[in-house]
């Protein structure tokens, strides 16, 4: 795994308002928002994985306690 932090959504939001305020050209604004669209995506689906993976290990440690009565 990364030690990198990317910019959270919120200094993301800001550069594209800063781009917005500087008149910047539609490319820029569309590269920005197509950054900041794409990394809620990938979070969308960090979050479903780890909702399966909770739901796996709950499901394994639900067995065990079963087992063990």
């Amino acid at each position: 795994m990364s030690t990198h932090k990317p910019p959270s959504i919120e200094e993301r939001l800001q550069q594209i308002q800063a781009a917005l305020e500087e008149k910047a050209d539609r490319d820029d604004v569309e590269h920005w928002s197509s950054e900041v669209l794409f990394k809620i995506e990938e979070g969308q689906e960090d979050v479903t994985r780890l909702r399966e993976e909770v739901a796996e290990v709950k499901d394994k440690v639900d067995d065990l306690e079963s087992e063990d009565r």
